[in-house]
């Protein structure tokens, strides 16, 4: 029987009924709406949420940080570079290096309002990050045509096998729909097949998007809707990077098929708070709860005391009455102590304890170079790695977006992150602090006349990052540079001396 893929995705899924079980555990402690469970309704059934909510703050927290650090607003995340063969081909023609720089930088530029200006765009990314913290996957999709917006899959949505390296082998995405909710083409290729007597405008179906890994390192990909295949002309195929599906992970151990989110490093600490919390909550309802024992014998009735108004006299007895009270305080203030302890661990995974970033529309580069190095530093490669899955990705797609495709040019593209600072902005403040630096050598030749100053400013121009060649005059050209001087100033004396003559001469003739 040939395999369909509605069989594939049942063999596949049926594998993971733990990873899914793990998953909707660690939705639950954070943002249960990234996992719902399989038979959830939105339209009749309440998300159920965790007895605390510092799990929706952490994630919330360390998302806003990736999202600001990956894609800071008006500030470019990536950095085109020209050839070096062709770039010196164009000097000699011409074109003045600072023309071609202006020209890449303001490509730069347009990709990032391209980003600002989508709507929908940074939501979509808080989304798929958000899936990674808590999760640890989620399939980000870009659209061929610029027009239309990313979009995110979560773990419910997709299947996934890889090879022994880590590398997607096929990827399944499903979306259960109504009929009518298809494209018009997809719905006309279904209505000529063979089944089409089943379907009616709300009839629930289930569609596929099948990639395989192909012999050349690409992926194939066919379309299904339930168990028929559609026509060859809703097929694809692409080169790897090329391909508009990726397959996203927070942490991926060697063999797995799927990640691991930052959550799961927490679990522990989040069971845990979640079991103080539900005893908190439930000791403190029990905590504020009283009684009143009225004895029998006494001249107290119980009726009395339970019409009573505030201020009303009762006949009886004040050994009649005696208040009944729990009082669990103190138990109720080791629960919080405790409690407080796990607060603290998860804070401090999640970068809560920090406060680099200022809330406001607009931050300095420093302060955002400040964030990345922190998370970094916390997260390991995990961080790096974001970069080349989901920055470069997202800086192709944008510069598509702005009519600028890198095929068949001789522009190389490349992720500014992590400890290098941003984009462009980083080398205009490694140049300031290089121009400081050599500025503290205004007077060290005078001062040591043996030293070599021009190969102490290369130096200097070279430990802060930036190219010496590009600002640092070698020795070949300030020789040249102080032999054209001298021979400006012979020719200026010579000029002068002849003015001088013939006016000298002038002089005497009139005599």
């Amino acid at each position: 029987m040939k395999t369909t893929a509605r069989s594939e995705w049942s063999k596949l899924e049926n594998k993971r009924r733990g990873l899914m079980s793990r998953g909707e555990r660690y939705a639950n402690f954070t943002l249960p709406r990234l996992l719902t469970p399989e038979q959830w309704d939105e339209n009749s059934d309440e998300l159920s949420h965790d007895w605390q909510a510092v799990g929706a703050q952490a994630v919330n927290h360390v998302v806003n940080k990736l999202v600001l650090s990956l894609f800071a607003p008006s500030r470019p995340f990536m950095r085109l570079e020209a050839d070096a063969k062709w770039k010196q081909e164009a000097i000699q023609q011409g074109v003045t290096e600072g023309l071609i720089d202006d020209a890449l930088a303001g490509a730069e530029r347009a990709a990032v309002k391209e980003l600002d200006s989508r709507g929908t765009t940074r939501p979509q990314l808080y989304q798929a990050i958000a899936n990674l913290v808590v999760l640890g996957n989620v399939v980000k999709y870009l659209p061929k045509d610029s027009k239309e917006d990313i979009c995110i899959y979560n773990l419910r949505q997709y299947v996934v096998r890889r090879t022994g390296n880590g590398k997607v082998k096929v990827l399944l995405i499903r979306e259960c729909l109504s009929f009518d909710e298809l494209e018009e083409d997809v719905q006309a290729a279904v209505l000529a097949g063979p089944s089409k007597s089943r379907y009616r405008h709300d009839t629930k179906v289930e569609y596929f998007r099948w990639l395989v890994l192909n012999d050349k390192g690409g992926y194939d990909m066919t379309q299904w809707v339930d168990d028929t295949k559609l026509p060859e002309k809703f097929d694809g195929a692409w080169k790897e990077e090329d391909c508009p599906y990726r397959v996203l992970t927070w942490n991926l151990k060697n063999g797995n098929h799927y990640g691991t989110g930052l959550v799961e490093d927490y679990a522990g600490d989040f069971s845990g708070l979640s079991s103080l919390s539900e005893a908190q909550i439930k000791g403190a309802i029990l905590s504020s709860e009283f009684r009143w024992m009225v004895n029998p014998a006494g001249m107290t009735k119980v009726e009395d005391l339970e019409n009573s108004e505030n201020g009303a006299a009762l006949p009886g007895m004040p050994e009649d009455v005696a208040l009944i009270a729990n009082s669990k305080s103190q138990d109720l203030a080791v629960v919080q102590n405790i409690g407080q302890e796990y607060i603290q661990r998860i804070g401090r995974g999640f970068l809560m304890g920090s406060a680099v970033t200022r809330n406001a529309e607009r931050v300095t580069a420093e302060e955002i170079r400040m964030q990345a190095t922190e998370l970094e530093t916390s997260f390991g490669g995990t961080y790096s790695r974001l970069a080349v899955e989901m920055q470069l990705p997202m800086a192709r797609w944008l510069l598509r977006a702005v009519s600028m495709d890198l095929k068949n040019t001789k522009l190389k593209l490349s992720i500014v992150t992590g400890l290098d600072a941003l984009s462009r902005s980083g080398d205009l403040d490694n140049l300031r602090a290089a121009l400081q630096d050599v500025g503290l050598l205004a007077n060290l030749q005078q001062l040591v006349p043996s030293l070599k100053v021009s190969e102490i400013i290369s130096t200097i121009f070279v430990g802060h990052g930036l190219p010496a060649a590009k600002y640092v005059k070698d020795e070949q050209t300030m020789q040249a540079e102080a032999q054209a001087a001298q021979a400006a100033q012979a020719q200026t004396n010579m000029n002068e001396q002849a003015v001088s003559a013939g006016v000298e001469a002038g002089v005497n003739q009139g005599q």
